[in-house]
Order: C-alpha cells, then sequence, then structure tokens
C-alpha cells in the first residue's frame, strides 16, 4: 500500500489592526480592517475624513485599535502625522481624502492626502515627503538638518533659493541651511516656503491644564525660555505639542527631562518662575523670582465663586491685600490694581473665557491662585 505524506501549511496570524471615529464613514461603532504584510505596518487606502457638524453630538477624531475592542487602542494630538500613545486623545483629523499608515512597534502614523502633486525636501539626494491636506501647504516637521544646500522637489523638478530661513523657490537653485532641527512649510501655488525652530511647550495643571499648551520662546531652536505664574502642581516639557518627546523628571527646581514614556511629571510648587530648557540636552531650570517673597499659605486665601462668568471675589486671613494682578496664560498681566483691603473683588465681565492666574501681594509677600472665567 502506497504512503502519501501529508505537508501542512501555516500561514502567520497577524493582529487584527482597525481604525475607527466620529469623523469616518462607520463611525465610532464599526472598524475598518487595515492592511499587513508583516504585522508591523498597517495601511488603508483612499479613506475619507469628514467631521462632523458643531453640535451634532458626534464626537470627531479618529482612533486605531485592536480586535474592535477597546482592550487596546491608540489616539493622539497630531495630525497629519504623529505617535500615538495607548488610550491616547481622538487624532483631529480634518477633511479629505488619505493614505493612511500606522506602525504597530513604533506607534507611528500618517496621512497622506491623494490625489495631489508630490513634494519632498531633497536632503543630500535623499527626498524626505512632506505633508498636506489641500495640495497647496505642505509641511514637515522635526527635521533635523546639518549644515548645507536643500531643495524642495514637486513632481520631480528642483525649487530653491539663496534666502534663509524663509522666501520664495525658483525652479533650478538650492537653499543653504543651518544646522538645527525645523517645522518646514512651503506653497506649491506661491513657492514661498519657511524653516521655523521646533515648537517646545509645557503642559500640565501646573502651567494650566493637561490640554493646553504653553509655548516657549527662542532665538536658536535649542534653548527656550518662558516666564511661568503656577498656581502649584504637575508639568512636563514636550516637542510640537506632541510626546514624541515628552520630556518629564522628579527633580525640581532643576535637572534633565526623560523622554522615557512613562517619565514622571515634574512637581512645580505655586510661585512666578523664569522657565530654561535645553532641547538637546534636556536640561532644565525653574528660577523663582519671587523666593523669599512667599508670606502666605493657601488656605489663609480664598477665592469665589471659581470658575466664575461674572466676578472673582478674593479675601484673605488677618492681613491686607496690597495690590492683586490678573495674567493670562502667555503671562501677559491683564488686570491691575492696588487693594489695601482683606477683600477685593475683580468684574469677570470683560475677560475672555479661559485659565488666568492671579498674583496677590500682602505687604513683601505674594501668593499664586489659579482662576477660570467660564
Amino acid at each position: 500500500m502506497a504512503m502519501f505524506a501529508c505537508t501542512t501549511i501555516t500561514f502567520a496570524q497577524f493582529d487584527n489592526i482597525g481604525m475607527l471615529g466620529g469623523s469616518t464613514a462607520t463611525g465610532w461603532d464599526s472598524d475598518t480592517d487595515m492592511m499587513t504584510t508583516d504585522g508591523v505596518v498597517y495601511t488603508l487606502n483612499d479613506v475619507e475624513i469628514v467631521v462632523p457638524e458643531e453640535g451634532s453630538g458626534i464626537d470627531p477624531g479618529v482612533k486605531f485599535r485592536k480586535d474592535d475592542a477597546w482592550t487596546d487602542n491608540w489616539g493622539g494630538n497630531g495630525f497629519p502625522s504623529g505617535t500615538a500613545s495607548p488610550g491616547g486623545a481622538n487624532i483631529p483629523a480634518v477633511n479629505g481624502t488619505y493614505d493612511v499608515t500606522f506602525n504597530l512597534s513604533t506607534l507611528q502614523y500618517s496621512f497622506v492626502a491623494t490625489g495631489f502633486s508630490e513634494v519632498n525636501i531633497e536632503i543630500d539626494a535623499v527626498p524626505l515627503e512632506m505633508f498636506t491636506t489641500d495640495g497647496i501647504t505642505y509641511s514637515a516637521n522635526n527635521v533635523a538638518l546639518d549644515a548645507g544646500n536643500v531643495a524642495f522637489s514637486v513632481d520631480g523638478t528642483s525649487w530653491g533659493s539663496s534666502d534663509f530661513p524663509s522666501g520664495t523657490a525658483v525652479e533650478g537653485q538650492q537653499i543653504p541651511v543651518l544646522a538645527n532641527s525645523y517645522n518646514i512649510t512651503f506653497n506649491l501655488d506661491t513657492k514661498a516656503y519657511s524653516f521655523d525652530f521646533v515648537t517646545i511647550s509645557m503642559i500640565g495643571d501646573g502651567i494650566v491644564d493637561w490640554n493646553t499648551d504653553v509655548d516657549m520662546a527662542t532665538t536658536d531652536g535649542i534653548n527656550y525660555t518662558y516666564t511661568l505664574t503656577s498656581a502649584g502642581g504637575d508639568g512636563k516639557f514636550r516637542l510640537n505639542h506632541d510626546w514624541n518627546p515628552g520630556w518629564g523628571s522628579t527633580e525640581f527646581p532643576s535637572g534633565v527631562g526623560s523622554t522615557e514614556g512613562g517619565a514622571t511629571n515634574i512637581p512645580i510648587p505655586a510661585g512666578t518662575y523664569n522657565v530654561s530648557f535645553n532641547r538637546e540636552t534636556g536640561a532644565y531650570n525653574f528660577d523663582d523670582v519671587t523666593a523669599g517673597r512667599e508670606g502666605f499659605t493657601v488656605n489663609k486665601l480664598s477665592v469665589y465663586p471659581n470658575p466664575s462668568a461674572t466676578v472673582w471675589n478674593f479675601e484673605a486671613v488677618n492681613q491686607n491685600i496690597s495690590q492683586l494682578e490678573i495674567v493670562d496664560i502667555t503671562g501677559k498681566t491683564v488686570y491691575n490694581t492696588a487693594v489695601n483691603a482683606s477683600a477685593t473683588t475683580v468684574e469677570t465681565s470683560s475677560f475672555a473665557s479661559g485659565v488666568y492666574f492671579a498674583r496677590v501681594y500682602t505687604g513683601a509677600s505674594v501668593q499664586t491662585l489659579k482662576v477660570v472665567k467660564k
């Protein structure tokens, strides 16, 4: 009797990754499965994004998730590209048709608009693809460049200029750039371009809140500064309003921020600080400009109602308030008055809705409180 060998063929089973959201055709109830050949890079082509109208009751944005369940899901704050985080915010996609890519290992994602011209940055003859949502304005963020010449490639034709960091490109020229990291934009219609220093911001309830970035100033793209008035709380530094990377540490008032995903938030006591941050080393310092002037604690000072749409009432216990300042999140003083009483009222009708900081002085002492205008 003849014997035949039996061969079993086993196909690799990759994770099932899908995309869904209020800005997709299937909404938040159904995933659109993504394609993969290696279980790492997942793609979707010609995905139409339509942001729901305000007041529709539909939560906008998109997310990626595994096995059509919320056990493993990823979101982010950046668009058209960024690095997602587990359980992160809805990705704020805007109207358009895109080819979508999601890397399950690095959690990086991108939305590349379809049907538009291909624009790249030519760096040492190596093209770096730029992103667009309208076929006119193209961008590439956090691009590290060495000193040298670069050009924009539009469907294979080079465009540049002798002007830097901004100018208007002409065909066949190159741009002499200085070594640094840049957010780069290029307008396909006008050929205007700019190389801007990357944005470093602070975020956290020790700054404003965990949904609001406060941008720092820079003159060299490496050292960033900001004068912060804090009501006390935690904070971190981050790049281009994204967590790729973000810097955190347990040290205060100075230290070196870690870019590890689970890095601890920086504990910031109430006060006013000249904050400095070095983008290359992660070193930071909070220089307390109110040192030696802290004279009373929060339980000796109250403000109510807070939040308020009409007034804030400030009261101090067993001491007079000599001066009161209201500062917005940019550090600009929007209200300043002499008081000389244990209580005072500030009318808020002229203030825009948002977060402010109140500096309350009693002689040589100062206390900072966060107040909110509805």
